[in-house]
């Protein structure tokens, strides 16, 4: 965090800058390497590895209250590395690569989520004569991975291959392929696992509109969201909120929110 003051003629201002858990992780980097499961010892998940990261920087990792968790984050113990210099945020990164849960900051702690599909909507905008109201909006289709493959080997080191398909995307003839090898996956549980936390990011990283909106205070990242926007045929729609950027305009003195929309 960093204060500035600045004046000029009939103007004084007054700064504050901050970083948020990514940023403080970013200024972070590893000054020695770092292994964790490198054989059998003291295993850990990569919820507990994770844990310990954060709190390199004085971040708390926490699931209170409960979120939804992947099998994967509580059951998949892999031999991670960290070289000297990489920097935490690129480490957390890599990590989270392996499950399909996904990382939020609130304050000094932080909490992992499974972006389920089924997730039903908390908040609603432009619904009824009382609704939170739409700005202006943007909403688009995404083409996407229509399949992911992982590909892993057992400890007798034969070739363990699992594939997830969108099969929507399928039957329009759209084949793009994502693949990932990891020698971590020793198990066709694990496989299978990975492969569809391929397809499931694939499809949360396209982005399927924007929206502007009064300040809501109690939107948060990876909320699911319905939407009715009557001026462009959008009828109850749900979206997951990417991306949140909260914009002051003064000379009209208003608060307003753009929201970056992904899959639900």
């Amino acid at each position: 965090m960093s204060l500035r003051g600045e004046s000029r003629s009939n103007l004084s201002t007054f700064t504050l800058t901050c970083l948020d858990g990514w940023g403080l992780m970013n200024r972070w980097s590893a000054r020695y390497q770092m292994r964790w499961n490198k054989d059998a010892v003291n295993p850990k998940s990569v919820w507990q590895i994770l844990y310990q990261l954060l709190a390199r920087v004085g971040i708390k990792l926490t699931n209170t209250p409960p979120k939804p968790q992947s099998s994967a984050i509580n059951n998949f113990y892999p031999d991670f590395t960290i070289n000297p210099g990489t920097k935490g945020d690129a480490a957390i990164r890599r990590l989270l690569s392996f499950v399909p849960d996904q990382l939020v900051f609130r304050g000094q702690e932080a909490f992992t989520k499974n972006p389920l599909p089924a997730e039903a909507p908390s908040y609603s905008y432009g619904v009824g004569a009382a609704a939170h109201p739409i700005i202006s909006g943007r909403y688009q289709d995404a083409v996407t991975a229509s399949r992911a493959r992982a590909i892993g080997q057992d400890e007798d080191a034969n070739r363990i291959v699992r594939d997830a398909f969108d099969w929507d995307l399928l039957k329009l003839d759209i084949d793009i392929l994502e693949q990932d090898y990891d020698p971590n996956l020793s198990e066709e549980a694990r496989a299978q696992e990975r492969a569809d936390a391929l397809l499931r990011e694939a499809s949360l990283r396209a982005e399927r509109g924007n929206l502007v909106v009064p300040t809501n205070v109690g939107q948060e990242l990876l909320d699911v969201v319905g939407f009715t926007d009557a001026r462009c045929g959008v009828d109850q729609e749900n979206y997951r909120v990417q991306g949140i950027r909260t914009l002051y305009d003064r000379r009209q003195g208003r608060y307003e929110q753009a929201l970056t929309l992904g899959a639900p």
